[in-house]
């Protein structure tokens, strides 16, 4: 799992979730406090950051995430997983599911990844079919990363054109126009 921002548009993450055989990955897009909920548990905060300063090395480790799932994991028998399901109007969906009995509880899917972070025995999957249709072929040292214009929202759909005609970056405003045209005909 990695993430970055996109290139012209910096309040955009990308989290890019790979396959255990690193062949095909799939990009969820999430906004900057996200990114930052992220890189804050994987070391990628800069040391003069507030949070750093007042935890230290742990302060990944000591949010409210992580306790919760420390007392989730002491005090019950739950098998929980991620399954990440679909894609809504830009938005991937997941559910947190507990293996045991089957009970789900849905989530965006950018919250069920930060799960598997605060509990390292929490496993990360995506629906065959999502996965089939919504994941690319993973090339490794290339600079950027595919993503499909539906896992973008409309704010971030928007966001994007008008940096894109900043940029003067024509044929990419046409086709993110074409995305918002098409979802407001429905």
């Amino acid at each position: 799992m990695g993430i970055q921002l996109m290139v012209n548009n910096t309040d955009i993450g990308i989290i890019s979730l790979t396959d255990e055989q690193e062949t095909r990955h799939l990009s969820i897009v999430c906004d900057r406090f996200t990114k930052f909920q992220f890189d804050l548990r994987t070391g990628l905060v800069p040391t003069d950051d507030e949070l750093v300063h007042s935890f230290g090395d742990n302060a990944g480790k000591t949010l409210l995430p992580e306790a919760l799932m420390g007392i989730i994991s002491y005090m019950t028998d739950l098998k929980l997983c991620v399954v990440v399901t679909n894609v809504v109007d830009g938005i991937y969906r997941a559910v947190i599911e507990d293996e045991r009995t089957g009970t789900t509880f849905p989530v965006k899917a950018t919250e069920g990844v930060l799960l598997t972070l605060a509990n390292k025995h929490v496993p990360l999957y995506a629906e065959r079919t999502l996965w089939q249709y919504q994941s690319v072929p993973l090339k490794k040292n290339q600079p950027g990363v595919a993503i499909p214009i539906n896992s973008l929202t409309r704010e971030m759909l928007e966001t994007s054109l008008e940096k894109a005609i900043e940029n003067e970056e024509y044929e990419t405003a046409k086709h993110i126009k074409e995305e918002l045209d098409r979802r407001s005909k429905g």
